[in-house]
């Protein structure tokens, strides 16, 4: 979820911004609750445990721009291990991002890929990260994901708990929870550049908190990366949860 909720860290510059990378954290001062605690508060600010336990696939649709109003699509698939996510439709096409179990392919004309062909390691590991449409915090250590926490600090004008997240393949990514709602309102993590063939840092917000299902989902997300000149932010008007999907539709046009 977490591109879901973590949905959606895009490779696309809509806005040009500096060059400089993410601003560092404020002081981080010592967590007044612990990691379990954090997780739970979190999970239970969502919907609840046994509510996400029982998310096995989640559909996403909106809008891909500086405005609600945009009028290129946008669009997320999860189930546990398949992601798939859409940019523009028909020969509006902007990009496709798909995992696929062991598999990760891509679509993207404006970067010169015109037919469907594997992510690159780099890549593919980021968007594996998003296969997962309960988020990285339910069921962590059966997931093999490990949570610690790095503490509590300012951030736009609150307080925030940032908890640090590695994932089975040794990738990590920081989540922000607002430390009065302990929903996650920030992630922080990494993105990869094939023109400048390294990875810089990657932000995603998340606003406008709804209740689908008995679940609580952010319909707004902002992502970032100032040194690659990232800037865009998707809007969700739809998400359904549990609605049946055919695995097809994860898979690559030319296997």
């Amino acid at each position: 979820m977490y591109r879901t909720l973590w949905p959606l860290a895009l490779t696309l510059a809509l806005t040009a911004c500096g060059p400089s990378p993410l601003p560092p954290d404020a002081a981080v001062q010592p967590s007044d609750l612990t990691v379990d605690q954090l997780v739970a508060r979190s999970n239970a600010a969502r919907g609840g445990e046994e509510k996400l336990r029982s998310i096995g696939a989640v559909r996403m649709t909106g809008t891909f721009g500086a405005r609600p109003t945009s009028r290129i699509a946008a669009s997320a698939t999860i189930t546990p291990g398949h992601y798939l996510r859409q940019i523009g439709e028909g020969a509006s096409l902007v990009s496709i991002k798909a995992v696929d179990g062991p598999a990760a392919w891509e679509l993207n004309p404006l970067a010169g890929i015109l037919k469907p062909e594997a992510m690159v390691p780099e890549d593919a590991s980021r968007f594996r990260h998003l296969a997962d449409p309960q988020g990285p915090l339910v069921d962590a250590a059966a997931k093999g994901n490990k949570i610690e926490v790095a503490g509590k600090l300012p951030w736009r004008g609150s307080q925030v708990y940032k908890l640090n997240v590695t994932f089975p393949d040794g990738h990590t990514s920081f989540v922000y929870l607002d430390a009065k709602s302990f929903l996650p309102v920030r992630t922080v993590g990494t993105l990869y550049l094939p023109m400048i063939n390294r990875e810089v840092g990657l932000e995603v917000t998340y606003d406008d908190y709804r209740v689908v299902d008995g679940v609580k989902w952010p319909f707004t997300e902002k992502s970032r990366a100032p040194e690659g000149r990232v800037a865009q932010t998707i809007f969700w008007k739809k998400i359904e949860v549990n609605a049946p999907i055919e695995e097809t539709v994860f898979k690559n046009p030319r296997s």
